[in-house]
Parts: C-alpha cells; sequence; structure tokens
C-alpha cells in the first residue's frame, strides 16, 4: 500500500469510526468544546485583568499634597525631591489657587451658585508622572514604600495614587490566575477521560476486526492510526466550537461595554495567539486522549 493510499485508507476508516458512534463523538466534542471554552474565558479574564494593571500603570499619577503655609521655597526643595525617584518622567505644581479651580469645574454649576469661592477646598499639590507601569506586585509594593516615606518629609501632608484599588486589583489578578489554573486542569483531564472513554469503546466494538488484523501482520502504528485521526477530529471539531462560542462572547462583551458602559477598548481579549492555541490544543488533547486508549489495549 502507497503512502497516498494508506492515508485514504486510515481517513476513511477514521469516518467509520465517528458513523458508526455518532452520538458518542457528539458528545466528546461538545464536552471538548466546553472545556476549551470555559479555558478560553478564564484566559480572557487574565488577559483583560493584566491589561487593566498595565493602563492603570501608564495612567498613573502621584498626587503629593503639600501643607498649607509652606513657603515656595521648602515647597521646591519637596519637587526636587521627589524628582529624583526613578520613575518620575515629570512633576507639575498646582498652586492652591489653580487646585481650587480645577475642583470648581468639577463641581455642578447648581451648587457654585451664590457659594462664595473661598469656601470651595484647594491645596498645593505636586503631581508626578511615571515612565512606567506596574509590571508586577512587587513593584506596587516599591511604591507604596516610596510613599510612605515621602509622607515622613516636612511640609508633605499626603501621598495618593490610588494605592488600596491597585492593591485589590492585583489580589483579583492572583485570585483568578489561581482559581483559573486549578478549573483549567479540572476541566481539561476530564475533557481527556471522556475522549479516552470514548475511543476505548470504539476500539472494543472493532476488537475482533483488531485482532484480525494484527494476525495479518498489521504493525500497531497501522491499526492505531484510525483511532489517533478520530481523536484529533473530535478535538479539532471541539475548537472550533469553542472558537465559535468564545468568539460570541468576545463580541457581546465588546458590545456591552461600549453601548452601555461608554467605554472604547482598544485592545482584544481574544488575540490570534489563543485562537491558534485553542486550535493546537484541541486536536493535541484528542490525539493524547486516543493514543493512551488504543496504548493501553493493544498492551493487553
Amino acid at each position: 500500500m502507497n503512502p497516498i493510499s494508506r492515508v485514504l485508507y486510515f481517513l476513511q476508516q477514521a469516518l467509520r469510526l465517528l458513523r458508526t458512534s455518532p452520538w458518542l463523538a457528539a458528545i466528546s466534542v461538545l464536552t471538548l468544546a466546553v472545556s476549551l471554552s470555559v479555558v478560553g474565558v478564564l484566559a480572557m479574564g487574565m488577559l483583560g485583568a493584566e491589561r487593566l494593571i498595565d493602563q492603570l500603570g501608564e495612567r498613573l499619577t502621584i498626587s503629593v499634597y503639600i501643607s498649607d503655609g509652606t513657603s515656595s521655597q521648602r515647597t521646591s526643595q519637596i519637587e526636587q525631591r521627589v524628582k529624583s525617584h526613578p520613575g518620575v518622567t515629570h512633576v507639575r505644581l498646582l498652586t492652591r489657587e489653580a487646585d481650587r479651580e480645577r475642583n470648581r469645574k468639577l463641581l455642578d454649576p447648581a451648587l457654585l451658585a451664590g457659594l462664595d469661592q473661598e469656601a470651595i477646598p484647594g491645596q498645593a499639590v505636586l503631581e508626578l508622572e511615571l515612565d512606567s507601569g506596574l509590571a508586577s506586585r512587587n513593584d506596587l509594593e516599591a511604591l507604596i514604600q516610596w510613599a510612605e516615606k515621602t509622607k515622613g518629609v516636612e511640609a508633605v501632608e499626603d501621598v495618593d495614587f490610588g494605592a488600596d484599588k491597585l492593591r485589590l486589583i492585583f489580589a483579583i489578578v492572583e485570585i483568578v490566575r489561581s482559581v483559573g489554573f486549578v478549573v483549567a486542569s479540572i476541566l481539561l483531564v476530564s475533557a481527556l477521560l471522556f475522549v479516552f472513554s470514548t475511543v476505548r469503546l470504539a476500539v472494543y466494538s472493532r476488537r475482533e476486526e483488531i485482532e484480525i488484523l494484527a494476525l495479518m501482520g498489521a504493525t500497531p502504528r497501522f491499526i492505531r492510526a484510525p483511532f489517533l485521526i478520530e481523536g484529533a477530529a473530535q478535538g479539532l471539531f471541539g475548537a472550533v466550537v469553542a472558537m465559535g462560542l468564545l468568539s460570541a462572547l468576545h463580541s457581546e462583551l465588546y458590545a456591552l461595554v461600549r453601548d452601555v458602559y461608554r467605554i472604547h477598548l482598544d485592545w482584544s481579549l481574544l488575540p490570534a495567539g489563543m485562537i491558534i492555541w485553542l486550535l493546537v490544543a484541541g486536536p493535541l488533547l484528542g490525539l493524547l486522549a486516543s493514543g493512551v486508549s488504543v496504548g493501553r489495549y493493544l498492551r493487553v
């Protein structure tokens, strides 16, 4: 049998296996699809959270509030001190009047009617911009330590950059990453076991044919090939279904964020790398389950 004829034979036998137990094959495909979809959703959540952290870090502004009555000379000294921080690229000084004007613009005009301008709070503040985001929890903790030291400087009343919110976001990302890994592992193992059982039933239903092929001198590879193709096909179909489900979810999520929350996201939660991973992981899972199932039977 030449190579082309052999490949055609393997494909024909694999299709025959799928037609023999269509319901089992369909359940295997759906099991893989659901498992890969849930793993994909977890990956999308982790990716979204990490990109949110990147965006927050890129736009991070540290506000150093100067105590009332501080001289301009002392304010300049504090400005030079905070400029020495390695990550600071720009420092802008807002006087008490400038800060009061900014706060006035934030208030509802109806509240400003008849309100004394001096009643609007205002305080001298140094606004610091950083050159890079917070790549890790360690970066955040280092920034918090620097802020605590800066608070102890004379004439510095407070330092604020939303540390509590950033800590919460980092904690959520770490929880999602840990829980996601465990859940994804359980789902993938469950899918493997189901495909393993499906292929094992197919092998058992054709045990007499396999024994005849073995007696005729067929090699284990020759016997195993159709079952491997069947498993890979189930995995590929499952990956395609999962990709469709994730694409639909991705579109709905973007529409929700755009139309309801009026937020425009300039990055994708379903990048090309994740799609490629799905199309590769599905067939590989099917091949692995089929290979183990057929291998155990042939050894017996």
